[in-house]
């Protein structure tokens, strides 16, 4: 049982990305349900910094500069490096944090909770060892459950229940809402995903088009394609010559992307945080998996995974197809198609 009298400070350290940082977002009102917690500050990568902020658990949001860090290290200038870091130790030690949580696993997330200072420091074990720097740490669970990971560190906190957590702050809603006006959408509309960041979790553009053109020929709903600015160019081939289909990949913030997933009539994506998000959300979702463990148990009812058990698969960052990517293709339009009609 938590120490009812004192009320710790704690740092939870989730550097990235996206999806994994969707996949976490239960823990916070597991920290402050189980530990106690006076404040809760999220430690996060510099983009990722806003869409964290609308939590209700968090009380602060710390950008790590990775970026200006990198800068500096390729371009050799230690000192310069040395003195960065040694400023961010003490912007982190200002804030007298007695628990620091590595909710990532790695080197550089328990290298965070030992600079922080914090007196207990808790993680998973790792094979970069980074579990010699914390003061308690577990194993990673074997388990096919959507934040299966964080659920368990939760309960290692003493914490039973567990949901995804990440609304939209009202400047990303009000972003959402004249990008869909602008556009000239209703509040009811499907929404796509198609873009990731490895190759062998796309399926094939050429799947995605089919999908389109049954949905334009199908149904008067319109359809967002949604992605970030390196996806623009694809999404508009995508969305090209149609009459109901619209790219907003590019033109939104994360957290405004969020914003337009909450209100979707329905959602098809890839193995990315949009998809996560999406299924956070509570909103019907289909989840097509290839390369990557699937989750087949999520805590939304109206989430569906589709996943070809090729023997091959899951390969991970390791595909032996020379490119063929045969389990995202085994994933047909038509399946894809089939699960849309129940929600149109």
């Amino acid at each position: 049982m938590p120490d009812k009298s004192h009320k710790p400070a704690v740092l939870l350290v989730k550097l990235s990305a996206i999806g994994d940082i969707v996949m976490a977002s239960g823990l916070p009102s597991n920290i402050k349900s189980s530990l106690n917690a006076s404040r809760i500050v999220w430690l996060t990568e510099a983009p990722y910094a806003s869409f964290i902020a609308a939590h209700p658990d968090v009380d602060q949001v710390i950008p790590w500069p990775k970026k200006e860090w990198s800068a500096l290290a390729k371009k050799k200038r230690w000192l310069s490096l040395c003195r960065a870091v040694r400023a961010f130790k003490t912007e982190l030690s200002s804030h007298h944090f007695d628990i620091a949580i590595d909710a990532q696993g790695l080197l550089k997330s328990a290298f965070f909770c030992w600079l922080s200072g914090a007196g207990r420091r808790i993680g998973f074990k790792s094979k970069e060892h980074s579990h010699l720097l914390l003061t308690e740490s577990l194993n990673k669970p074997d388990s096919c459950d959507i934040s299966s990971e964080y659920k368990a560190l939760g309960r290692y906190l003493g914490a039973n229940d567990f949901t995804m957590t990440l609304p939209a702050s009202p400047p990303a809603v009000r972003q959402a809402q004249d990008a869909l006006a602008a556009s000239g959408i209703s509040d009811d509309y499907i929404v796509l995903c198609p873009f990731t960041t490895r190759p062998q979790k796309h399926w094939p553009v050429q799947h995605w088009k089919d999908v389109i053109a049954w949905l334009n020929i199908h149904d008067s709903l319109p359809v967002i394609i949604a992605g970030g600015p390196d996806d623009a160019d694809t999404a508009s081939e995508l969305a090209s010559d149609k009459e109901h289909i619209f790219s907003l990949a590019g033109q939104l913030s994360l957290a405004a992307s969020g914003a337009i997933l909450a209100n979707a009539r329905a959602v098809v994506g890839v193995d990315t945080g949009l998809t996560h998000l999406a299924i956070c959300h509570q909103r019907p979702v289909l989840a097509l998996f290839g390369s990557t463990c699937p989750y087949t148990k999520t805590d939304n009812p109206d989430a569906t995974v589709l996943y070809e058990n090729l023997p091959c698969a899951p390969c991970k960052r390791k595909p032996v197809c020379n490119g063929a990517h045969d389990c995202m293709r085994a994933i047909t339009p038509q399946k894809v198609t089939a699960w849309l009609e129940k929600w149109l």
